[in-house]
């Protein structure tokens, strides 16, 4: 499994198959906005999954800059307070 859908699959909190069926479809569609999502992907936690997926697939930057941001906030806000 690549780092993209364990992490999705995390996030999501689905299991790694149905992340990789995310990613498999997002990458499907090639971006075509009209495109018909499938029913397991409108709702709960497949709505997240395939949104990440989508994410993920047409601006891996924003992606992958957003789970860095999610890690360094904490980081950046304990060392502030700990050095006034």
């Amino acid at each position: 499994m690549s780092l993209t859908v364990s992490t999705i699959a995390k996030l999501s909190r689905v299991e790694r198959h149905i992340a990789q069926r995310a990613c498999d479809t997002a990458a499907a569609f090639d971006g075509e906005i009209h495109a018909g999502v499938p029913e397991e992907f409108t709702y709960g936690a497949g709505a997240r999954c395939y949104a990440l997926a989508t994410i993920a697939q047409y601006r891996p930057v924003i992606f992958w800059g957003g789970l860095a941001a999610l890690a360094l906030i904490p980081i950046l806000a304990a060392v502030k307070v700990l050095h006034g």
